[in-house]
């Protein structure tokens, strides 16, 4: 019988502009760092794209979706979010998954 894994895995794709580069991975090198220290999470890095350096990801393993929830509500992402949303061309773009390994 399959044991049910509660933990979920939150993709978060930026699309940044050139001139807010530094400033964006900055901020996300803020957010993980603090995050990392959130109840229930295991595992925040923030991800650059080698072909198209404006393109940022952040991969975060949540023990739950209560977790992942309550990252969003806290004060710290919430800023981060709206420092982060005048340097990007596009809105971010959140998707979360859960395995499927058996």
């Amino acid at each position: 019988m399959p044991v049910f894994d509660p933990s979920i895995l939150a993709v978060v794709k930026l699309s940044v502009e050139r001139v807010a580069l530094d400033a964006a991975i900055s901020l996300l090198q803020e957010l993980a760092e603090r995050s990392r220290s959130s109840r229930g999470c295991l595992r925040f890095e923030v991800l650059q794209q080698e072909a198209d350096p404006t393109q940022l990801v952040t991969v975060e393993r949540w023990d739950s979706d209560v977790a992942a929830d309550a990252h969003m509500r806290s004060p710290h992402a919430k800023v981060a979010l709206a420092r982060l949303t005048p340097l990007l061309r596009a809105a971010p773009r959140f998707a979360r998954y859960r395995s499927v390994e058996r």
